[in-house]
Protein backbone atom coordinates (compact mmCIF):
# COMPACT_ATOMS: atom_id res chain seq x y z
CA UNK A 1 0.00 0.00 0.00
CA UNK A 2 1.10 3.11 -1.19
CA UNK A 3 2.37 6.40 1.77
CA UNK A 4 -0.69 7.91 -0.09
CA UNK A 5 -3.21 5.50 0.31
CA UNK A 6 -1.90 5.20 4.15
CA UNK A 7 -2.56 8.52 4.90
CA UNK A 8 -6.24 8.23 6.27
CA UNK A 9 -4.50 6.83 9.60
CA UNK A 10 -0.63 8.31 8.97
CA UNK A 11 -1.13 11.12 11.23
CA UNK A 12 -2.54 8.62 14.44
CA UNK A 13 -0.60 7.34 17.04
CA UNK A 14 -1.03 4.37 19.12
CA UNK A 15 -4.72 2.86 19.14
CA UNK A 16 -4.09 0.24 17.13
CA UNK A 17 -6.66 -2.21 19.17
CA UNK A 18 -9.53 0.51 18.82
CA UNK A 19 -8.38 0.12 14.81
CA UNK A 20 -8.40 -3.39 14.83
CA UNK A 21 -12.02 -3.75 17.02
CA UNK A 22 -13.73 -1.09 13.94
CA UNK A 23 -11.91 -3.63 11.24
CA UNK A 24 -13.35 -7.12 12.83
CA UNK A 25 -17.06 -5.16 13.17
CA UNK A 26 -16.92 -4.27 9.33
CA UNK A 27 -15.55 -7.75 8.68
CA UNK A 28 -18.57 -9.68 10.04
CA UNK A 29 -21.13 -6.96 8.66
CA UNK A 30 -21.83 -5.73 12.36
CA UNK A 31 -21.60 -2.11 12.04
CA UNK A 32 -23.81 -0.59 14.78
CA UNK A 33 -25.90 3.00 14.32
CA UNK A 34 -23.82 4.55 17.54
CA UNK A 35 -20.35 4.55 19.22
CA UNK A 36 -19.41 5.91 22.31
CA UNK A 37 -15.49 6.70 22.08
CA UNK A 38 -14.24 7.70 25.69
CA UNK A 39 -10.53 8.63 27.27
CA UNK A 40 -8.54 11.71 28.03
CA UNK A 41 -8.42 14.73 26.75
CA UNK A 42 -5.55 14.76 23.63
CA UNK A 43 -5.39 11.16 22.81
CA UNK A 44 -6.40 11.61 19.31
CA UNK A 45 -10.13 10.47 19.40
CA UNK A 46 -11.33 13.25 17.63
CA UNK A 47 -8.89 12.30 14.67
CA UNK A 48 -9.65 8.52 15.23
CA UNK A 49 -13.16 9.47 14.40
CA UNK A 50 -12.45 11.52 11.58
CA UNK A 51 -10.36 8.05 10.21
CA UNK A 52 -12.73 6.06 11.16
CA UNK A 53 -15.92 8.43 8.97
CA UNK A 54 -13.40 8.60 6.05
CA UNK A 55 -12.99 4.63 5.69
CA UNK A 56 -17.78 4.54 6.28
CA UNK A 57 -18.02 6.79 3.33
CA UNK A 58 -14.87 5.89 0.89
CA UNK A 59 -16.67 3.93 -1.44
CA UNK A 60 -13.85 1.98 -1.99
CA UNK A 61 -12.41 0.91 1.70
CA UNK A 62 -10.44 -1.99 2.22
CA UNK A 63 -12.21 -4.49 4.84
CA UNK A 64 -9.05 -6.35 5.09
CA UNK A 65 -6.91 -3.85 6.53
CA UNK A 66 -9.68 -0.75 6.95
CA UNK A 67 -8.04 1.81 4.97
CA UNK A 68 -9.80 4.09 2.76
CA UNK A 69 -8.20 4.65 -0.69
CA UNK A 70 -7.37 8.44 -0.10
CA UNK A 71 -8.39 9.16 -3.99
CA UNK A 72 -11.69 9.20 -5.31
CA UNK A 73 -13.67 12.06 -4.73
CA UNK A 74 -15.05 11.00 -1.75
CA UNK A 75 -11.91 10.79 -0.06
CA UNK A 76 -10.85 14.19 -1.60
CA UNK A 77 -13.97 15.89 -0.59
CA UNK A 78 -13.38 14.91 3.42
CA UNK A 79 -10.10 16.03 3.49
CA UNK A 80 -11.28 19.22 2.31
CA UNK A 81 -14.09 19.43 5.08
CA UNK A 82 -16.75 19.48 2.01
CA UNK A 83 -18.36 15.74 2.07
CA UNK A 84 -22.24 16.35 2.11
CA UNK A 85 -22.68 13.00 4.18
CA UNK A 86 -19.85 13.93 7.35
CA UNK A 87 -21.56 16.15 9.65
CA UNK A 88 -19.37 17.21 12.86
CA UNK A 89 -20.40 19.50 15.52
CA UNK A 90 -18.43 20.49 18.37
CA UNK A 91 -18.06 23.15 21.38
CA UNK A 92 -17.39 26.19 19.64
CA UNK A 93 -14.33 28.39 20.44
CA UNK A 94 -14.72 29.57 23.83
CA UNK A 95 -17.34 28.18 25.05
CA UNK A 96 -17.99 25.05 27.51
CA UNK A 97 -21.53 24.02 26.09
CA UNK A 98 -22.68 22.30 23.16
CA UNK A 99 -25.65 24.88 21.89
CA UNK A 100 -28.76 22.73 21.49
CA UNK A 101 -29.09 24.97 17.93
CA UNK A 102 -26.02 22.60 16.71
CA UNK A 103 -28.48 19.80 17.24
CA UNK A 104 -31.84 20.78 16.11
CA UNK A 105 -31.09 24.29 14.91
CA UNK A 106 -32.13 27.52 16.54
CA UNK A 107 -35.44 28.54 17.22
CA UNK A 108 -36.80 30.04 13.55
CA UNK A 109 -35.20 26.55 12.50
CA UNK A 110 -35.77 24.06 15.40
CA UNK A 111 -36.06 20.48 13.65
CA UNK A 112 -34.87 21.69 10.45
CA UNK A 113 -31.55 21.83 10.93
CA UNK A 114 -28.69 20.92 13.09
CA UNK A 115 -26.66 17.46 13.24
CA UNK A 116 -29.95 15.11 14.70
CA UNK A 117 -31.95 16.86 11.45
CA UNK A 118 -28.96 16.39 8.98
CA UNK A 119 -28.52 13.03 9.94
CA UNK A 120 -32.22 12.02 9.32
CA UNK A 121 -31.82 12.88 5.95
CA UNK A 122 -31.12 10.62 2.91
CA UNK A 123 -27.23 10.33 2.05
CA UNK A 124 -26.37 12.07 -1.02
CA UNK A 125 -23.21 10.69 -2.54
CA UNK A 126 -22.37 7.90 0.07
CA UNK A 127 -24.09 4.91 1.57
CA UNK A 128 -24.73 6.06 4.54
CA UNK A 129 -24.57 9.59 6.85
CA UNK A 130 -21.47 9.68 9.10
CA UNK A 131 -22.28 12.15 12.06
CA UNK A 132 -19.74 12.93 14.39
CA UNK A 133 -20.32 14.63 18.13
CA UNK A 134 -17.22 15.84 20.03
CA UNK A 135 -17.65 16.84 23.53
CA UNK A 136 -20.62 14.70 24.25
CA UNK A 137 -20.33 15.14 27.63
CA UNK A 138 -20.76 19.03 26.92
CA UNK A 139 -24.71 19.20 25.96
CA UNK A 140 -27.26 21.42 27.46
CA UNK A 141 -30.13 18.95 28.95
CA UNK A 142 -32.63 19.70 25.56
CA UNK A 143 -29.30 18.56 23.88
CA UNK A 144 -29.02 15.42 25.31
CA UNK A 145 -33.21 15.09 24.83
CA UNK A 146 -32.56 15.28 21.46
CA UNK A 147 -29.41 13.41 21.20
CA UNK A 148 -31.60 10.31 22.71
CA UNK A 149 -34.27 10.81 20.27
CA UNK A 150 -32.11 10.60 17.62
CA UNK A 151 -30.61 7.55 19.26
CA UNK A 152 -33.98 5.49 20.08
CA UNK A 153 -35.07 6.07 16.59
CA UNK A 154 -31.78 5.95 14.72
CA UNK A 155 -32.01 7.14 10.96
CA UNK A 156 -31.69 4.18 8.36
CA UNK A 157 -28.07 4.41 6.49
CA UNK A 158 -26.66 6.53 9.45
CA UNK A 159 -23.89 6.08 11.71
CA UNK A 160 -23.03 8.86 14.95
CA UNK A 161 -19.97 8.70 16.79
CA UNK A 162 -19.91 10.37 19.95
CA UNK A 163 -16.77 11.64 21.77
CA UNK A 164 -15.95 12.36 25.60
CA UNK A 165 -13.72 12.49 28.06
CA UNK A 166 -15.32 10.41 30.32
CA UNK A 167 -18.37 7.50 30.07
CA UNK A 168 -19.56 8.86 33.75
CA UNK A 169 -20.48 12.42 32.42
CA UNK A 170 -23.03 10.58 29.70
CA UNK A 171 -26.44 10.51 30.87
CA UNK A 172 -27.19 6.45 31.21
CA UNK A 173 -29.76 6.75 28.79
CA UNK A 174 -27.25 8.00 26.08
CA UNK A 175 -24.41 5.01 27.52
CA UNK A 176 -26.99 2.58 26.84
CA UNK A 177 -27.69 2.81 23.29
CA UNK A 178 -24.11 3.76 22.25
CA UNK A 179 -21.18 0.78 22.09
CA UNK A 180 -18.68 1.82 24.26
CA UNK A 181 -15.02 1.90 22.94
CA UNK A 182 -12.33 3.00 25.45
CA UNK A 183 -8.98 4.78 24.80
CA UNK A 184 -6.11 5.16 26.52
CA UNK A 185 -3.20 7.83 27.21
CA UNK A 186 -0.81 8.05 24.36
CA UNK A 187 2.82 6.31 24.96
CA UNK A 188 5.11 9.32 26.04
CA UNK A 189 7.39 8.63 23.46
CA UNK A 190 4.61 9.10 20.53
CA UNK A 191 3.90 12.50 22.45
CA UNK A 192 7.63 13.90 22.32
CA UNK A 193 7.39 12.76 18.68
CA UNK A 194 4.28 14.85 17.43
CA UNK A 195 5.49 18.12 19.02
CA UNK A 196 8.13 17.85 16.99
CA UNK A 197 6.79 17.12 13.74
CA UNK A 198 3.63 19.35 14.65
CA UNK A 199 6.36 22.24 15.04
CA UNK A 200 5.43 22.73 18.43
CA UNK A 201 8.59 22.57 19.76
CA UNK A 202 12.33 22.44 17.79
CA UNK A 203 13.96 21.13 21.08
CA UNK A 204 13.89 17.23 21.31
CA UNK A 205 14.77 17.56 25.26
CA UNK A 206 11.81 20.57 25.84
CA UNK A 207 9.66 18.03 24.03
CA UNK A 208 10.53 15.16 25.86
CA UNK A 209 10.37 16.69 29.55
CA UNK A 210 6.71 18.31 28.58
CA UNK A 211 6.08 14.80 27.02
CA UNK A 212 6.82 13.10 30.40
CA UNK A 213 4.61 15.24 32.42
CA UNK A 214 1.92 15.26 29.89
CA UNK A 215 0.72 11.57 30.96
CA UNK A 216 -0.30 10.76 27.59
CA UNK A 217 -2.34 14.05 25.93
CA UNK A 218 -0.93 15.92 23.30
CA UNK A 219 -3.06 18.72 25.11
CA UNK A 220 -1.07 18.84 28.28
CA UNK A 221 2.19 18.28 26.38
CA UNK A 222 1.83 21.22 24.49
CA UNK A 223 0.73 23.43 27.73
CA UNK A 224 3.77 22.53 29.33
CA UNK A 225 6.28 23.78 26.85
CA UNK A 226 4.74 27.03 28.95
CA UNK A 227 7.17 27.19 32.04
CA UNK A 228 4.34 28.94 34.00
CA UNK A 229 1.06 26.88 33.06
CA UNK A 230 3.96 24.09 33.96
CA UNK A 231 4.15 25.93 37.31
CA UNK A 232 0.05 25.79 37.71
CA UNK A 233 -0.17 22.28 37.19
CA UNK A 234 2.50 21.13 39.32
CA UNK A 235 1.04 23.83 42.19
CA UNK A 236 -1.85 22.16 41.56
CA UNK A 237 -1.39 18.49 41.49
CA UNK A 238 1.08 18.60 44.95
CA UNK A 239 -2.05 19.98 46.36
CA UNK A 240 -4.49 17.24 44.82
CA UNK A 241 -1.84 14.34 45.82
CA UNK A 242 -2.66 14.76 49.27
CA UNK A 243 -6.62 13.47 51.30
CA UNK A 244 -7.74 15.09 52.25
CA UNK A 245 -6.82 18.79 51.04
CA UNK A 246 -5.53 21.36 52.86
CA UNK A 247 -7.56 24.53 51.16
CA UNK A 248 -5.38 27.13 53.08
CA UNK A 249 -2.38 26.36 51.45
CA UNK A 250 -3.50 25.09 48.51
CA UNK A 251 -5.25 28.39 47.75
CA UNK A 252 -2.34 30.88 48.30
CA UNK A 253 -0.03 28.58 46.06
CA UNK A 254 -2.71 27.84 43.23
CA UNK A 255 -3.89 31.44 43.40
CA UNK A 256 -0.24 32.91 42.91
CA UNK A 257 0.86 30.52 40.07
CA UNK A 258 -2.43 31.53 38.25
CA UNK A 259 -1.96 35.12 39.04
CA UNK A 260 1.29 34.65 37.20
CA UNK A 261 0.29 33.37 34.36
CA UNK A 262 -2.87 35.27 33.69
CA UNK A 263 -1.65 38.69 31.90
CA UNK A 264 -5.36 40.31 30.90
CA UNK A 265 -9.00 39.22 32.06
CA UNK A 266 -9.53 37.26 29.02
CA UNK A 267 -5.97 35.04 29.89
CA UNK A 268 -7.10 34.66 33.44
CA UNK A 269 -10.78 33.52 32.49
CA UNK A 270 -9.17 30.72 30.67
CA UNK A 271 -6.26 29.63 32.85
CA UNK A 272 -9.01 29.58 35.57
CA UNK A 273 -10.79 26.58 32.81
CA UNK A 274 -7.66 25.42 32.97
CA UNK A 275 -7.14 24.53 36.97
CA UNK A 276 -10.51 22.89 36.58
CA UNK A 277 -9.16 20.78 33.62
CA UNK A 278 -6.13 19.88 35.22
CA UNK A 279 -7.46 18.22 38.12
CA UNK A 280 -10.02 16.43 36.13
CA UNK A 281 -6.84 15.13 34.62
CA UNK A 282 -5.94 14.06 38.18
CA UNK A 283 -8.79 12.34 39.11
CA UNK A 284 -9.61 10.79 35.87
CA UNK A 285 -5.97 9.45 36.18
CA UNK A 286 -6.90 8.10 39.72
CA UNK A 287 -10.16 6.36 39.23
CA UNK A 288 -8.54 4.40 36.71
CA UNK A 289 -6.04 3.11 39.14
CA UNK A 290 -9.16 2.76 41.93
CA UNK A 291 -11.04 0.69 38.50
CA UNK A 292 -8.01 -1.37 38.09
CA UNK A 293 -7.55 -0.25 34.44
CA UNK A 294 -4.52 1.50 35.05
CA UNK A 295 -1.93 0.44 37.50
CA UNK A 296 0.62 3.31 36.22
CA UNK A 297 0.62 6.53 35.72
CA UNK A 298 3.56 9.15 33.91
CA UNK A 299 2.60 12.02 36.51
CA UNK A 300 4.39 11.33 39.95
CA UNK A 301 1.89 12.85 41.81
CA UNK A 302 -0.83 11.18 40.48
CA UNK A 303 1.37 7.21 41.50
CA UNK A 304 2.17 9.06 45.24
CA UNK A 305 -1.74 9.40 45.90
CA UNK A 306 -3.00 5.97 44.55
CA UNK A 307 0.18 4.46 46.34
CA UNK A 308 -1.86 5.10 49.32
CA UNK A 309 -5.47 4.24 48.23
CA UNK A 310 -6.58 0.36 47.63
CA UNK A 311 -7.98 -0.85 44.36
CA UNK A 312 -11.60 -1.42 44.08
CA UNK A 313 -12.19 0.55 47.31
CA UNK A 314 -15.80 1.28 46.88
CA UNK A 315 -15.65 4.36 49.69
CA UNK A 316 -12.76 5.90 48.15
CA UNK A 317 -14.10 5.39 44.29
CA UNK A 318 -17.20 7.60 45.34
CA UNK A 319 -14.90 10.44 47.03
CA UNK A 320 -12.81 10.90 44.27
CA UNK A 321 -16.35 10.26 41.65
CA UNK A 322 -17.64 13.37 44.14
CA UNK A 323 -14.14 15.44 43.66
CA UNK A 324 -14.70 15.05 39.95
CA UNK A 325 -17.91 16.07 39.68
CA UNK A 326 -16.80 19.00 41.00
CA UNK A 327 -14.14 19.65 38.78
CA UNK A 328 -16.15 19.18 35.71
CA UNK A 329 -18.96 22.01 37.20
CA UNK A 330 -16.37 24.35 37.55
CA UNK A 331 -14.89 23.72 34.09
CA UNK A 332 -18.62 23.66 32.67
CA UNK A 333 -19.13 27.38 34.56
CA UNK A 334 -15.88 28.87 34.80
CA UNK A 335 -16.77 31.47 37.06
CA UNK A 336 -18.22 34.16 34.96
CA UNK A 337 -20.55 36.01 36.88
CA UNK A 338 -18.44 36.55 39.97
CA UNK A 339 -14.60 37.46 41.07
CA UNK A 340 -12.02 35.09 39.86
CA UNK A 341 -9.83 34.60 42.83
CA UNK A 342 -12.34 34.36 44.66
CA UNK A 343 -14.39 31.54 42.57
CA UNK A 344 -10.95 29.81 42.78
CA UNK A 345 -10.97 29.89 46.57
CA UNK A 346 -14.37 28.03 46.57
CA UNK A 347 -13.75 25.24 44.10
CA UNK A 348 -11.10 24.30 45.99
CA UNK A 349 -12.68 25.10 49.47
CA UNK A 350 -15.93 23.28 47.97
CA UNK A 351 -13.02 20.16 46.92
CA UNK A 352 -11.64 20.49 50.53
CA UNK A 353 -14.82 19.65 51.69
CA UNK A 354 -15.75 16.71 49.50
CA UNK A 355 -11.95 15.21 50.32
CA UNK A 356 -13.09 14.45 53.87
CA UNK A 357 -16.53 12.39 53.29
CA UNK A 358 -16.44 9.02 54.81
CA UNK A 359 -13.01 10.25 57.08
CA UNK A 360 -13.06 10.26 60.43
Amino acid sequence: MSMEQASAWSQLRGHQGQRDHFHAVLAAGRLGHAYLLVGPEGIGKRRFAHCLATCLLCPNTDPGVLEACNTCPSCKQIAAGSHPDLLEVGLPDGKNIVPISLLVGDRDSRGRAGLCYELSLSPMESTRRVAILDSADHLERDGYSALLKTLEEPPPHSVMILIAGSEADIRDTIRSRCQLVRFSPLPTSDVAELLVETGATEDPAAADEAAELADGSMVTAMLMLNPEMRTLREALFRHLARLPLDPLPMTEEVVAAWEALSKDSHSKRINATWVARFAIEFYQSVLRFLAGADQSSAVPEVSALCKKLAVGDLGTIDRIAAMLDRCFAAERDPMANVMLPLALEAFIDDLAKTSRIGNA
